[in-house]
């Protein structure tokens, strides 16, 4: 299950499980009262019985002086419940029967558990309908991404045989023809399409748990030799430091080319990229003296860019990838300085 699909699944489920429970919160509270209300109720009838032959054990009865205290009503207070009733006889004593505290309050505790496993089971079923809801909710947004990811799909896989083509033949006129300059610009181009094909496909797979230990320098430095043929004016500068790391080896080496190709796209004229390994820290640090970025914390929105240049869908895939692969990223710039990328390696890391 891909990652917006769970997060589908959350949302709907909390929503759903949330407004129930605030229903069934409201419900049991006014519940709650009721059976408390027809407790009172049925203390205060036998008090009512009580007060003729005054033989009840569990009430404590006295006798009070009359002082404008209603008889016949339910009284509640700190030493429990009470109620007054005529004395017959007498113009200015009332019998007082009152019910203990701890009697009321064991009671009351009583009805609080008895409706705490009936919220516990009602918060069950509410579970099981809130999932069985988020799944059902989910479904046919889930059968149209698939409709449009497979068109997707038979796009680039009909696409690939023109592409293969005109590289192939560009690759045959640069070897025959005298104006190789106009050849290379056209073989750029053809590579930029492939990446961007090769961006697509990695974006609609789900490889990640296709994992394979290698060395990180080693990687970088094949990134090295793919990207100098392209930009020659470009300055290099490697550490010699390096880590193992255990993860989708592909899908990192394209977070690595797209970073990479960033920094070779946005430099300036003979500038330099420098990647710096902190084996101490699991970082991997790509920097470039290039054009700057104004707003960093947009930067990996899809689409979003600030040059002419680019698809601005590079670095959304870049983030994808990373919280794919559990790699923490981070971007700081300055504009007319240069960028630097972290990446936190610490999940990957062998070891």
């Amino acid at each position: 299950m891909k990652n917006y699909e769970i997060e589908s699944i959350v949302k709907s489920f909390l929503l759903f499980f949330l407004s129930l429970t605030a229903l069934l919160i409201i419900l049991f509270a006014t519940d709650y009262h009721r059976r408390l209300s027809y407790l009172k109720e049925s203390i205060f009838a036998q008090m009512r019985l009580c007060s003729f032959d005054l033989q009840c054990p569990e009430f404590h009865v006295d006798f009070k002086k009359k002082d404008g205290t209603k008889p016949l009503f339910l009284y509640e207070t700190p030493n429990g419940l009470i109620s007054y009733f005529e004395f017959f006889g007498s113009k200015d004593t009332f019998i007082a029967i009152q019910y203990p505290k701890e009697k009321f309050h064991q009671k009351k505790n009583s009805i609080l558990q008895e409706m705490a496993g009936e919220f516990l089971l009602y918060e069950i079923l509410v579970a099981i309908l809130s999932l069985l809801f988020s799944f059902y909710a989910i479904s046919p947004m889930k059968n149209a991404l698939i409709t449009i990811e497979e068109f997707i799909k038979d796009i680039l896989h009909d696409i690939n045989t023109p592409i293969t083509t005109i590289a192939l033949n560009s690759s045959l006129l640069n070897q025959d023809s005298k104006n190789s300059e106009k050849i290379n610009k056209i073989q750029h181009a053809i590579k930029r399409i492939m990446d961007m094909q090769e961006n697509m496909r990695t974006y609609l797979g789900d490889m990640s748990s296709q994992k394979e230990t290698f060395d990180l320098r080693t990687l970088l430095l094949e990134q090295e030799r793919y990207c100098e043929g392209v930009h020659t004016d470009i300055e290099w500068h490697i550490d010699r430091q390096t880590m193992r790391l255990k993860t989708n080896k592909k899908l990192f080496g394209r977070i690595v080319t797209n970073l990479l190709s960033n920094a070779l796209k946005y430099n300036k004229k003979n500038g330099e990229v420098r990647i710096h390994i902190y084996p101490e820290e699991s970082i991997l640090e790509i920097s470039d003296s290039g054009v700057g970025i104004k707003n960093t914390d947009r930067v990996f929105e899809r689409f979003y860019k600030e040059q002419e240049r680019g698809t601005g869908v590079g670095l959304h895939i870049v983030k994808k990838l990373c919280d794919e692969l559990g790699i923490g990223i981070s971007v700081e710039s300055s504009v007319g300085i240069g960028t630097t990328f972290h990446l936190n390696l610490k999940n990957i890391r062998e070891g």
